[in-house]
């Protein structure tokens, strides 16, 4: 027979949708198969749970079934699923995450109302360019944590990335992976245009879905937060490369944005897809990339590596340290 923490498990996964690994990684440490023969560790159990995940602790009583707090202010992009279940487990998961992520980190500058033409700025008076790394460092310095989600709460990902808010405080969390940064260096810049348009308000969160490359009608926050973007990438909103010739092969691209990005303080891979965007030459703009970086290796662990060595791990509980290391994919 299940002992009463299995039963648990169970009717939290069936009335949530959870996947077993957002449940494995919000279990506590502490818990043992001694401990399901006390009420107080049960109880304590299902709190803990309820705060890692982000459900309603009332519910997680008895043999109700479990559901999340969900107030309905989160704002989704390019959404396809089921509104009553899915949206629920991401927000709250996304919001549980993003109140921990900011307890390890001071803040230093907000970035709502920032233009992206002085944030360049700041940007390109120790770099050469605006990239991934570079977008790292400004936001874990402003007091914006960055994570690549390695653990997601339903099955199906969905999610390509997330710009949340945890009372006047804002995260970026990353579902999205890429072998070379410059597509990931986008994904961050657009969000980070989320915040600094206003888009994402105290205590909400904007979700951008992932739509597997198939183009999507935009709303007006998306268009600026694209606009943003490109504009913290390049220095120009309106941005474009134009096509000459008969085009170019993957190592014809590679040797020329080598060339010119630096000359513009463009980022050579942002060059790349700008190129792949506006001719729709993709197959040429991603063999590019591998020309490009040499030694590429996946964006998350880049993202992940970082926020390790960024966060206060004094400032949180064990708790919290052991869910988000299992979150990043972190050894505990």
């Amino acid at each position: 027979m299940a002992n009463n923490a299995d039963e648990f498990r169970i009717r939290l996964a069936k009335s949530t949708g959870l996947t077993d690994s957002a449940i494995r990684a919000a279990w506590p440490e502490w818990w043992s198969e001694a401990a399901d023969a006390s009420p107080s560790a049960q109880a304590e159990l299902r709190f803990s749970l309820a705060r890692n995940l982000g459900l309603d602790p009332v519910t997680v009583l008895d043999d109700q079934f479990p559901k999340f707090i969900w107030d309905d202010s989160a704002k989704y992009k390019s959404f396809k699923g089921d509104d009553e279940r899915d949206k629920p487990a991401i927000t709250a998961f996304g919001k549980s995450v993003t109140r921990m992520l900011v307890k390890s980190v001071a803040q230093a500058r907000p970035l709502v109302g920032m233009p992206a033409s002085q944030l360049r700025q700041s940007i390109l008076r120790n770099n050469q360019y605006v990239g991934l790394i570079e977008l790292l460092a400004t936001l874990w310095a402003v007091g914006v944590p960055v994570l690549h989600l390695r653990v997601f709460p339903l099955p199906a990902k969905r999610m390509s990335a997330m710009a949340t808010s945890f009372q006047d405080r804002h995260a970026i969390l990353l579902a999205k992976d890429s072998t070379y940064p410059a597509a990931i260096a986008f994904n961050v810049a657009h969000e980070i245009g989320h915040i600094a348009c206003g888009h994402v308000t105290a205590g909400s969160a904007l979700i951008d879905m992932d739509h597997d490359g198939v183009p999507q009608e935009q709303d007006g926050e998306e268009l600026e937060a694209d606009k943003y973007a490109l504009e913290l990438l390049t220095g120009d909103p309106e941005f474009q490369i134009e096509k000459q010739g008969q085009g170019r092969s993957a190592r014809d691209l590679a040797k020329q944005v080598l060339a010119a990005g630096p000359e513009m303080r463009i980022e050579p891979g942002t060059m790349a897809l700008c190129y792949g965007f506006a001719t729709g030459e993709w197959p040429t703009a991603q063999g590019a990339l591998g020309h490009i970086y040499d030694n590429a290796i996946p964006a998350w662990e880049v993202v992940n590596k970082i926020a390790m060595q960024q966060m206060d791990w004094t400032k949180l509980s064990d708790e919290s340290t052991h869910f988000l290391k299992a979150v990043m994919g972190a050894p505990a």
